[in-house]
């Protein structure tokens, strides 16, 4: 008998080890389904949903979630606060952890920020995993690099949904004491109405005139991989609260607006990444037809300028858009400057 239980036990401690590594691994992994027409992609997206295209077959796919962490770029050679990115929702991480979008924002970082200061990027997964989990890690990962480095305080750089989850981990009352300077950059405070675009039933679009353009704005989008259709795209719908900015802490919002002057558009596209900056005019030209008049119209090819700029403190950056903000040399040392002010000297009035 005594053999017996002690059989029972192992055998039910290998089902509960097995079910614990299966549940890790469901964690780290994923899933997202192509629809096929023939052999022709036509358009991704982490869940089933009901088509408003024609297709002959859907295909499903395995990816690896990228890892929660703060990614070491630079160690600090002073003791000035240490720079945090962190990254918004980033459609194309279903092929890999580093994509453009994060190599861009770490490399103009990098390229601008002075050697001896300290710089990590926060990598999360952004498409499906809640913000609020995300945000739980952030804490710890902060809590971790102050015992690590003995830095108190950190400034952060915080890109369009990133701005959200660090507002998450705002509501952690110890998380604001390691808190120096934020930028919100791009950030959708209120939500922007290209993502109710993305999540809702599209369906229901084909009522408008124009929806054989809106249809293959969608695929066309889609399938270069500005959007992905996701859980966390909810996040970003217009309307939706978040938490609050707590009143100690000091922020500053970053926000851009395209303009129509021809100029500052050729020079953009000539400065930066010419794909980036091209995807978001033509958005911003949908957007034109989306919304020919009122509050949207004013956008940074993603985010409204209403929604970018909430709860004041802003500073506006004409003829640039919402990739930008980790690609422009010059938004990114308007940011050291406000994280690093050079103080004045006073001037001296000399009296005989």
């Amino acid at each position: 008998m005594r053999n017996f239980w002690l059989i029972s036990s192992l055998i039910l401690l290998v089902l509960l080890i097995s079910g614990l590594t299966l549940a890790q691994r469901n964690d780290d992994y994923g899933v997202y389904y192509v629809y096929y027409n023939s052999l022709v992609p036509v358009y991704k997206t982490l869940y089933k949903i009901d088509p408003f295209f024609e297709y002959t077959k859907i295909a499903e796919y395995n990816w690896k979630r990228p890892e929660t962490r703060l990614v070491e770029i630079r160690k600090p050679k002073n003791q000035e606060p240490s720079v945090i990115l962190i990254h918004g929702i980033d459609p194309n991480e279903i092929n890999g952890e580093w994509t453009n979008y994060k190599k861009y924002f770490i490399d103009t970082w990098k390229r601008c920020l002075p050697e001896e200061y300290g710089l990590y990027i926060f990598v999360y997964p952004s498409l499906d995993i809640p913000l609020e989990e995300s945000a739980k890690k952030l804490v710890q990962e902060i809590q971790k690099l102050s015992l690590s480095t003995e830095q108190k305080r950190f400034n952060f750089y915080a890109h369009s949904m990133g701005g959200l989850l660090l507002r998450y981990a705002l509501q952690d009352t110890g998380f604001t004491n390691y808190v120096a300077k934020i930028i919100f950059a791009g950030t959708p405070h209120i939500g922007s109405p290209f993502a109710n675009l993305i999540v809702m039933n599209k369906k229901i679009l084909k009522l408008r005139n124009d929806w054989d353009y809106l249809k293959m704005i969608l695929i066309s989008a889609n399938l270069s991989g500005i959007f992905i259709e996701a859980p966390n795209y909810t996040y970003l719908q217009y309307g939706r609260e978040h938490p609050s900015i707590p009143e100690t802490v000091e922020f500053l919002n970053f926000a851009s607006l395209i303009t129509n002057t021809n100029e500052p558009i050729v020079q953009n596209i000539l400065k930066t990444e010419p794909f980036s900056s091209v995807a978001m005019i033509f958005l911003n030209s949908v957007s034109r037809v989306l919304f020919p008049e009122g509050e949207f119209t004013k956008n940074d090819g993603m985010v409204p300028l209403i929604s970018a700029t909430a709860f004041g403190k802003s500073k506006i950056f004409e003829g640039f858009d919402h990739a930008d903000f980790i690609l422009s040399d010059i938004i990114v040392k308007n940011a050291i400057e406000f994280f690093y002010p050079i103080e004045k000297p006073e001037k001296v009035l000399w009296k005989n």
